[in-house]
This record gives structure tokens, C-alpha cells and sequence, in this order.
């Protein structure tokens, strides 16, 4: 008997026994978590709601689902956003977890370096992210890769999460800036992803790299098109600008890739029948000239030539046609790869004196155009406004110049045009050859700003004066504002779109009525010219 109840205590302690020793590399049993996300203002109230402008605090914390408890010996997690609708400006952390912010995501991560594990207080509070609602808009804070780990690196069981609606503003995103917050990610990413060197020799996989100048011209006009997506109070005309000179800035850092020769292992074949082409460089119309050593060129098929311009004083690279085709000038310009003999022809052009305007700026060579035509003066001999609004008697005056300046008779056809005036003229010549007729009862308004539509109107009879082809390719229009096109302007704006002269914004709208600025009526003359 008292052996059998000896026998009976041993298995009693060994059973009392084991579950320490199954459990004891992690430190506990039935270990399980869920993670607590608490959203709140800045008085600390929970919030789902908020205005743009306010703060938003977001904590985590884990709390036990499970009987056991146990030290921690490490965990990790992201807690996932709407970057166009939050931006992140600070992260309180606390005791050893780290938190960083990269592209939408907040990283946590937590290792304990002594091996005795951390007391599980600190999972009641493992950061705080403090965002501000910058953006219209409604989206989750979603949490994603959340895990804890024990003393030997195996995982312990996490509930799955549930996401956190958050709505800011009216919930909707606005179009035009939500597709400007895109094209800056996507420039951004872009421009992380390429190599950037000016040494090629040192250009291996990919063969080809962009210079650091083309990389900083780039990062530049993201800069510069970052502050108008910060600006809550940005006009749809800013936006609409800003996408636009990111397309160009981004066209031209495409357009500056450097190609390297293929590298390949060279056979005995390979050398007898290796190809080479020659490249050679001419000037036309004078005001510069190609540098030495880069007239004629020989070059081996499939590697690039680089082709140097040096402007005359106050000029610069214009345009570069090569084999016939016609690209945007710069003073250094490589062909990426070499494929037959290449001719290549360089034009130079007056540099606009204007301070108000810059090279990366997305009408630069429209500006330049006008003024190297004379269509165009400045405000001032120092100042284009670019962003100043086009009034109606400045477009009339602009289509005067087009046709050199020809002799008028002045009638006094409206009330508001006296004889003298500097655009008095060109008015008159514009209502004689039925390209204007006013608003009617003797007014038309010469200061007034001129809108999209009466710009399309105004080169539609000028066009159809001059003889030109005006047959359309479309016979409507998709924007979602085209109702808006008044019924005098619609067969003019419906060929002015047809035609690339006039385009719509990136949220498919045309603004029809939207005043125009000197800038745009200067691209928008280019287009028209160039395609005549």
C-alpha cells in the first residue's frame, strides 16, 4: 500500500512537472493576444471623424486573450495609411521599441538583446503616431505582419485585426490633387529606383544611368510641386499646373538617360563582322556651334553618342533633329543607342530675359517661343507674369502680330476701342477679318481676362480666315464639364481639342470658362502654330 502510494506521488509531482518543462523555453501556456488600436484628438477623445488641419493620434497596445503571461522577447508590426489623406509628423515611442515612417507605413520592432525577455508592461503601450489630416478623404488604418516571439524565436498566437475606418473632411477625395499626390510617388519611387552616377565606367547592370544635374533638376520640381499638394488652399489652376510641370520635368529626366554600350563577350566573330556607324552633328541658323571633336563621330552599333552644343552669349540649345525627329534641345545630349548613320542637326534661340520664369518650369518653351516670335512681350523687361491672366484685347493684339502688323483703317465698331490706344488696331483688324464680334451692343470689353473657350473661338475663325484644314477628328467631347462649353464655342473648342491645342486637366475636366493665363495661352499658341 505505501508503495503504491509512493508510486501514486511521483506521478502526481511529474505531472505537476511538466508543463514547466514543456513550457519552458516560452516562458508560459496559453499565450494569445489581440492588438488595441485607440484613435483620438488631441484632447484625447476617440475619434472616427475629423476636420482637415486636425491633429490624430493613433495608439497601440497589446492586450492578453490567453491564461498564460509571459515576459517579451520580441515583436514587429506595421500600421498601414492613406498617405494623400494623413501625413505623418511625429512618432512618441516608447521604452526600447523602435518606430520609423517609410511610404505609408509605420514599422514597429521590438528585440530584446539580453535573453531574460522584458516584462510584458511595456505591450500595454508600444508607441504613439501623431498624423494631421492634410486631404479630403476616407480610408483604414489597417495593421498587417503584427507578431510576438518567445525566448527561441517561435511565435505566439495573435487574434486577427480589424481595420479602423477613418473619415476626413467630406470623405471624398478630390480628384486633380489626389492624382498629383500619385504622379509625386510615382516620380519619387522612380527616381529611387534608377542609378545615378556621372562616372559610367563605374555602370555595369543596368546599362544605362542618369546624371546627377537631370536627377536634381527632377528633385527640384517634386519639391516645388510638393508645396502646392501642402497647400490646402491650392486653386485647381495651381494643381492643374503642377501636374502638368511634373509630366514635363519628368519627361525630360526620362528623355536624359544615359545609354552604355552593351557588354557582351566579344568572339573572333564578333570582331570581324563589328559594325560602326557615323554620327555626324551640324548647326542650322547659326548663334552657337557643335563642340570640338563632335562634328563627325564613328560609332560602334548599339552604343550610345553623345553630342555637345556651346550656345553663343545669350542663346541656348532650342531643338535637336535627329534622323528627322525633333526633340527638346539641351546643351549636352545622348543618343541612346546608335543603329545607323545618324545625322543630327542642332538649332539655338534667343534666351527669354524674363527672372519670373525658369527652365524647369512646364511652359518654359512655350514662353520662349512666343517671345523669340515676337508675339509676346513682357510686363516689364524683366517680368513675362506667367501666371497673370490674358486679357481679350492681348490675344487680338497677339494674332495682329502673326500677320505682321498689316495697315487699319479704324472704324469705330465698338464703344469701349478709341483710336490710339496700343491694342486699338489689332481689335479692329481682328473684327474686320470676323475673328471677333464682341459682346454685342457695341462692347467687347478689351481688358476683360479671356476664358478657354473665346481662345479656342478667337483661333478657329483665325484659322478658318488663313484657309486652313479645320475638319475634326471627333464630333463630341468626354470631359465631364463639356455641358458647360457655351453653344458659340462648341464647334471651336471641339476642333481645338482635336487638334492637341487645347487639353483637359487630369480630372477630365476642360474649364471652359476658366480665365487663362499668359502662360497657358502661350503653350496653347505654340501647339497651333507648330501644327499648322
Amino acid at each position: 500500500m505505501r508503495k503504491q502510494l509512493k508510486m501514486m506521488l511521483c506521478m502526481l509531482l511529474l505531472v505537476a512537472v511538466l508543463p514547466s518543462y514543456a513550457y519552458g523555453a516560452n516562458d508560459a501556456a496559453d499565450l494569445s493576444y489581440r492588438v488595441d488600436m485607440k484613435v483620438t484628438d488631441r484632447s484625447g477623445n476617440s475619434k472616427s471623424s475629423f476636420e482637415v488641419g486636425e491633429e490624430i493620434f493613433v495608439k497601440l497596445s497589446f492586450a492578453y486573450t490567453g491564461a498564460g503571461k509571459a515576459p517579451v522577447y520580441g515583436f514587429q508590426g506595421k500600421l498601414q495609411f492613406d498617405s494623400y489623406v494623413l501625413k505623418n509628423t511625429s512618432l512618441n515611442m516608447e521604452k526600447d521599441i523602435s518606430m520609423k515612417y517609410s511610404d505609408g507605413v509605420i514599422n514597429y520592432v521590438y528585440l530584446d538583446m539580453t535573453a531574460g525577455g522584458k516584462a510584458d508592461s511595456m505591450l500595454q503601450n508600444i508607441g504613439t503616431a501623431v498624423f494631421q489630416a492634410r486631404n479630403n478623404g476616407t480610408f483604414n488604418f489597417s495593421l498587417s505582419n503584427f507578431l510576438i516571439t518567445n525566448k527561441d524565436a517561435t511565435l505566439r498566437y495573435i487574434e486577427p485585426f480589424e481595420d479602423v475606418q477613418i473619415i476626413v473632411g467630406n470623405g471624398i477625395k478630390e480628384a486633380s490633387k489626389s492624382s498629383l499626390y500619385e504622379d509625386i510617388e510615382a516620380a519619387k519611387a522612380y527616381l529611387a529606383s534608377v542609378t545615378i552616377a556621372d562616372n559610367p565606367k563605374m555602370i555595369y547592370y543596368p546599362d544605362f544611368w542618369y546624371s546627377t544635374t537631370s536627377a536634381q533638376n527632377l528633385r527640384n520640381v517634386i519639391s516645388k510641386v510638393e508645396a502646392v499638394f501642402e497647400n490646402e488652399h491650392a486653386l485647381d489652376s495651381e494643381i492643374s499646373e503642377a501636374i502638368e510641370k511634373l509630366s514635363i520635368a519628368f519627361s525630360n529626366f526620362e528623355n536624359s538617360k544615359i545609354v552604355g554600350p552593351k557588354r557582351w563577350v566579344v568572339t573572333d566573330i564578333d570582331s570581324k563582322n563589328k559594325l560602326n556607324y557615323s554620327v555626324k552633328a551640324s548647326v542650322q541658323g547659326g548663334n552657337g556651334k557643335i563642340a570640338d571633336g563632335f562634328e563627325n563621330q564613328t560609332i560602334r552599333a548599339t552604343t550610345s553618342a553623345t553630342i555637345r552644343m556651346i550656345p553663343d552669349e545669350g542663346f541656348e540649345t532650342e531643338y535637336i533633329i535627329i534622323n528627322g525627329e525633333k526633340f527638346i534641345g539641351r546643351d549636352i545630349y545622348t543618343i541612346p543607342e546608335i543603329s545607323r548613320d545618324t545625322t543630327v542637326v542642332v538649332t539655338f534661340v534667343r534666351k527669354p530675359p524674363f527672372a519670373d520664369i525658369a527652365h524647369d518650369d512646364w511652359f518654359y518653351f512655350s514662353v520662349r517661343y512666343a517671345y523669340n516670335e515676337g508675339l509676346f512681350t513682357g510686363t516689364s523687361e524683366t517680368k513675362f507674369s506667367p501666371s497673370g491672366k490674358m486679357s481679350r484685347a492681348m490675344l487680338a493684339t497677339v494674332l495682329y502680330r502673326m500677320e505682321n502688323q498689316p495697315n487699319v483703317k479704324f472704324s469705330d465698331v465698338f464703344s469701349d476701342v478709341q483710336s490710339g490706344h496700343w491694342y486699338s488696331d489689332p481689335i479692329i483688324w481682328a473684327n474686320q477679318n470676323q475673328i471677333v464680334n464682341g459682346y454685342g451692343k457695341g462692347i467687347f470689353a478689351p481688358n476683360a481676362s479671356i476664358t478657354r473657350e473665346q481662345i479656342a473661338v478667337m483661333l478657329y475663325r483665325y484659322a478658318k480666315g488663313k484657309g486652313f484644314d479645320l475638319r475634326s477628328d471627333i464630333s463630341s467631347l468626354s470631359f465631364k464639364d463639356a455641358n458647360k462649353i457655351s453653344a458659340f464655342a462648341k464647334e471651336s473648342v471641339i476642333w481645338a481639342v482635336s487638334k492637341g491645342i487645347m487639353k483637359g486637366n487630369s480630372d477630365l475636366s476642360l474649364n471652359p470658362s476658366g480665365l487663362a493665363t499668359r502662360a497657358e495661352v502661350a503653350t496653347m499658341l505654340q501647339r497651333f502654330i507648330e501644327l499648322e
